[in-house]
């Protein structure tokens, strides 16, 4: 009773009468409008039957410590400059061929642009210090179902698309407290801004555990 005076409080309906598609549809269409005009909408995307041929590998991965740099806004520009300050900072300290992530905290289809989080990281050495700029934070072990992705970014969503609507609904798995992670092939844009090649890393969970 409590969460429903709350949310009713919140969003002026209760739980049962919300419709999530119409409120998450502006906030959609507001991120890409703000990100590269050659995005598509969500909507014209093909149906989720997966004619990229895009395969699923689950993978255990070992606890990690990520030097980052974070992002708010980050449809409106800000990611390659700071891939270009983190690229600096690793260079100072032989670190630059390691391990590149990206990973965003919130869903811009549900938190306004201007507050959500991206973080341009990079897997460090344990004991690694950052600085004012540079944070430090360390993953625990995850399982993480991983897609590769070879093209532009319609081919990244297309792949999120996909495995978000399809792949997950039928895996038998959960999505983990964690973001998702663009781990990326090389450094950052190395095949330029308009050919990304990376893995999609969505950490999961058995559907069968409490979370």
């Amino acid at each position: 009773s409590d969460f429903s005076r709350s949310f009713r409080a919140q969003y002026g309906v209760p739980p049962s009468a919300f419709d999530a598609e119409a409120f998450r549809r502006p906030r959609r269409e507001a991120m890409l409008e703000s990100a590269s005009a050659s995005i598509h909408r969500l909507e014209s995307l093909p149906a989720p039957e997966n004619p990229d041929g895009f395969a699923v590998r689950l993978r255990e991965l070992p606890a990690r410590q990520v030097a980052y740099i974070r992002v708010t806004s980050p449809y409106e520009g800000g990611v390659p400059h700071a891939i270009s300050r983190l690229v600096a900072w690793a260079e100072e300290r032989g670190l630059a061929d390691g391990q590149w992530l990206g990973y965003q905290w919130d869903d811009p289809e549900i938190v306004p642009i201007e507050k959500c989080r991206y973080d341009v990281g990079l897997e460090v050495p344990r004991g690694t210090q950052g600085d004012l700029e540079v944070g430090i934070t360390e993953f625990e072990p995850m399982r993480v179902a991983e897609v590769d992705i070879a093209g532009s970014i319609d081919v990244e969503l297309r792949a999120l698309h996909w495995l978000y609507l399809t792949w997950l609904p039928n895996s038998g798995y959960a999505p983990a407290h964690q973001p998702m992670f663009e781990a990326w092939n090389g450094r950052p844009f190395a095949h330029g801004a308009e050919h990304f090649e990376l893995r999609a890393h969505l950490a999961v969970v058995d559907a069968n555990l409490p979370l």
